[in-house]
C-alpha cells in the first residue's frame, strides 16, 4: 500500500513449480499353468516374458509464472468512484524426459541397468517449451453508482506464433445504467432495482501446434544405408509465417430488476459470440499431386448465440414466507465459414456442407419398425446397397426407407435427424416454503432440444429382454434381433431419439426446534431433517432405461448410474 497514495496498491506474485518423477519398470518372467479338476494337476503352458526387462523413465517440467500490478480505488464524495488495474504477467513452460531400456536380463534377481543385454538396448528422449506473455490495462468509473462503465484493453503474446504476429490485442467495454436510480424513479416504491446493462469484449485463442510458423524436419523410423542403419527425416510440411491468434469478439446485453419488494423480480440477457480466425487447413487451393502437406491457416469462423432468463417471486404472510425461482436458457452454434470442398453433388453438398449451417446437425436414415417376416424382405422395392443386396436381412432387422425412391438404399437417403446430444433449451426450478418452524425445499431441472444415441452397447438384462424374438415378432422391438444384419447399427431415428426430461434433483424437509425447548437442554439451535436427491425422473428415452444425462460417446452410453438418495439427520449448535 502507497502511504501518501490514497487506494493505490501494488503486488508481485511469482510462482514457480518444478515437477521431476522417476519412474522404474522391472518385469521377470512369470510362469503360467492350466489346472484340471479332475485330475487335481496343475500343467506349465509358458511364460510372461522369457527374460526380465527393465525400463527407467525421467521426466522433469517447471512452469515459472510472474505477475505484476498496480491497482487504484477510490471514491470521491460519494459522487465518483474510479478503480483502474495495470497488470503484466508472463508464463513460461519447459520439460525434458529420459528413458532407457534393457532385456534379456543374466538374472531377474538383479534390477539395474548394467545387468541387462546390450544387445537390443535402447533410449529416448525429447524436450519442449512454451511460453506467454501479457499487459492489461483496466479503468472502472461510476457516477454516484448510476451509470457505470468498464474498460479494458489487453495485449497477449504467445510463442506459437512468429514475432510479427506474436501480439493479438483485445479490447473491451461494458456500460451499465442503474435506472431504478434515476429521479423519475427513485421515489416509486414499486421498484427495487433496474439496471440495464451493455458489453462487448474480445479475446484470443492460440490454440494450434507449438511453432508451426517454422519449416524443418522430423525423425521417423530408420533407413539402410549400405550395412548401416541410420535415422530417417521426414519434412514437417510448409510453414505459415502469418499464423496468429484465433479472436473471439463477444456482444451481451441484459436487464437485472426487481419490483414490488422482489415479489417480482430477476434477470433477462442475451449474448452473440462469434469466433473468427480459427484454424483450418486449405482444401481446395492445392491439387492433390502438390508435394507437401499445408499448414494450419485463420480460416473458419463460427458463432454462438443464446439467451438467459431468470424471474422469480417471494413473500411473506404473517407466520408463512415463499421463495419460488426459475429459470430457461437457449444456445446454439452456426458455422459462418468452414473450410471444404466445393460440393458439385447435390446429395453430397445437402448432407456434407457445413457453411453456413448449425454445428450439431446429425444425418442417418429414417427407419420403417423391424421386418418381420421373410416376405416383407422378398417383396422390398429397393436394395440395400452397401450390404451388397438384401440378401443377408431376417426377420427382426431394421427396415430403412428409401427416401429418394431411387430403388437403392444407400447415403443419398440419409436426413438431417436430430441436433446433437448437448441440449439446446435448459431449465430449473426451485422452491423454498417455510411455514412456523417447518421448511421445506425443492430443486427440478431439467433439459431438452437434445437427442440421445440409445444403441445399448454392452450385453445388459434390458437388452436381453427387450430384443426381438421369433416368438414376439414385434416390429416395435426397442432392441434389433441379436446378430442381426451390420445396417442395424446404422445411425437412424430408430436409435438417434429426440430427448427432454425432468428431474426432482434434490428436496428436503425439515423442522427447528423452538428455543423455549432449546434452552432446557442447553442448545442454541437444532434442526431435524429428511433430504433426498434424484427421487424421481420423467423423461422421453425412460422406456430405454438410460438416464438422460448420460454422456454419448460414439454409440454407447458410458456413464455411472445416478444414485437415488434419502438421508435423515440432526443438526445441532450448543
Amino acid at each position: 500500500d502507497f502511504k501518501y497514495v490514497k487506494g493505490l496498491k501494488a503486488k508481485a506474485f511469482i510462482n514457480y513449480k518444478d515437477n521431476e518423477q522417476y519412474v522404474k519398470q522391472f518385469n521377470r518372467p512369470v510362469e503360467f499353468y492350466t489346472y484340471n479338476p479332475s485330475t487335481e494337476v496343475y500343467t506349465y503352458a509358458g511364460n510372461y516374458k522369457e527374460t526380465a526387462e527393465l525400463r527407467e523413465y525421467m521426466y522433469k517440467d517447471n512452469v515459472l509464472t510472474q505477475q505484476y500490478s498496480l491497482t487504484y480505488d477510490q471514491n470521491f464524495n460519494d459522487i465518483h468512484r474510479v478503480s483502474g488495474l495495470a497488470l503484466f504477467e508472463s508464463i513460461n513452460y519447459s520439460n525434458n524426459n529420459f528413458m532407457a531400456y534393457r532385456g534379456n536380463f543374466l538374472t531377474p534377481s538383479i534390477e539395474q541397468m548394467y545387468a541387462g543385454s546390450t544387445i537390443g538396448m535402447g533410449n529416448n528422449g525429447s524436450a519442449s517449451e512454451m511460453g506467454r506473455a501479457s499487459f492489461v490495462l483496466r479503468l472502472n468509473y461510476g457516477y454516484k453508482d448510476k451509470y457505470l462503465i468498464e474498460t479494458i484493453m489487453r495485449a497477449d503474446a504467445s510463442a506459437k506464433f512468429p514475432k510479427s504476429s506474436r501480439w493479438g490485442y483485445f479490447p473491451s467495454v461494458s456500460l451499465g445504467w442503474v435506472i431504478s436510480q434515476e429521479s423519475f424513479l427513485k421515489d416509486n416504491r414499486n421498484v427495487d432495482n433496474l439496471k440495464l446493462r451493455l458489453s462487448y469484449g474480445q479475446s484470443g485463442n492460440d490454440a494450434v501446434g507449438n511453432f508451426q510458423y517454422l519449416s524443418g524436419y522430423s525423425m521417423r523410423g530408420t533407413i539402410l544405408l549400405g550395412d548401416k542403419q541410420v535415422s530417417g527425416l521426414y519434412s514437417t510440411g510448409l510453414a505459415n509465417p502469418f499464423l496468429t491468434w484465433e479472436k473471439l469478439s463477444i456482444a451481451n446485453g441484459g436487464v437485472d430488476f426487481s419490483f414490488l419488494d422482489r415479489k417480482i423480480y430477476g434477470t433477462v440477457e442475451g449474448f452473440y459470440r462469434y469466433r473468427d480466425g480459427i484454424p483450418a487447413t486449405r482444401v481446395n487451393s492445392l491439387p492433390s499431386t502438390f508435394g507437401s502437406a499445408l499448414p494450419p491457416e485463420n480460416l473458419n469462423s463460427l458463432a454462438d448465440r443464446g439467451f438467459d432468463l431468470d424471474l422469480g417471486t417471494s413473500g411473506k404472510y404473517n407466520d408463512f414466507s415463499y421463495e419460488v425461482k426459475g429459470n430457461i436458457s437457449w444456445s446454439r452454434s452456426k458455422w459462418i465459414h468452414f473450410e471444404e470442398p466445393e460440393y458439385e453433388d447435390p446429395d453430397q453438398r445437402r448432407i456434407n456442407q457445413v457453411s453456413g449451417f448449425w454445428t450439431d446437425r446429425v444425418f442417418g436414415y429414417i427407419s420403417d419398425k423391424l421386418f418381420t417376416s421373410q416376405e416383407e424382405i422378398d417383396n422390398l422395392p429397393y436394395k440395400y446397397v452397401d450390404l451388397g443386396g438384401n440378401e443377408s436381412l431376417r426377420p427382426g432387422d431394421v427396415k430403412y426407407v428409401d427416401l429418394n425412391n431411387d430403388g437403392l438404399l444407400d447415403w443419398k437417403d440419409k436426413t438431417d435427424i436430430g441436433m446433437g446430444t448437448m441440449p439446446h433449451w435448459m431449465y430449473g426450478i426451485s422452491t423454498n416454503l417455510k411455514y412456523k418452524n417447518f421448511d421445506l425445499s425443492l430443486l427440478f431441472q431439467g433439459a431438452f432440444g437434445y437427442y440421445t444415441n440409445v444403441a445399448i452397447g454392452n450385453e445388459t438384462e434390458f437388452k436381453y429382454n427387450e430384443r426381438w424374438t421369433e416368438a414376439s415378432n414385434d416390429p416395435d422391438a426397442l432392441i434389433p434381433r441379436l446378430g442381426g444384419a451390420a445396417s442395424n447399427g446404422w445411425t437412424s431415428d430408430y436409435w438417434y431419439k429426440k430427448t427432454s426430461y425432468l428431474r426432482l434433483k434434490n428436496a428436503s424437509i425439515g423442522y427447528n426446534v423452538p428455543l423455549s425447548v432449546l434452552e432446557k437442554v442447553g442448545l442454541k439451535q437444532a434442526r431435524v431433517y429428511m433430504a433426498g436427491t434424484n427421487l424421481f425422473t420423467l423423461s422421453t428415452i425412460g422406456e430405454y432405461g438410460i438416464d438422460p444425462e448420460a454422456p454419448n460417446i460414439g454409440n454407447k452410453l458410458h456413464n455411472y448410474p445416478q444414485q437415488r438418495t434419502i438421508s435423515l439427520g440432526v443438526n445441532l449448535s450448543f
